[in-house]
């Protein structure tokens, strides 16, 4: 299946970027040098919070497949 090999990488490579851009935003929200109200603030840290978590459990469910 070297299709599906190069999707899975593909993805992987794909979830690893957004996991570290998502990071970068969580540092500067946490060290407040995003210029935001505070409203939004606490609402983009939830959301980056959110799709960690939800990328975790993605990872964990490959992971447990054999296919990471």
């Amino acid at each position: 299946m070297p299709g599906f090999t190069a999707n899975v990488t593909a993805a992987k490579s794909v979830m690893a970027f957004r996991v570290l851009t998502m990071a970068v935003d969580l540092c500067r929200l946490t060290t407040r040098t995003m210029n935001v109200n505070a409203g939004h603030e606490r609402t983009s840290k939830a959301r980056i919070i959110h799709q960690i978590q939800l990328i975790r459990g993605i990872t964990k469910i490959i992971a447990l497949s054999g296919n990471l």
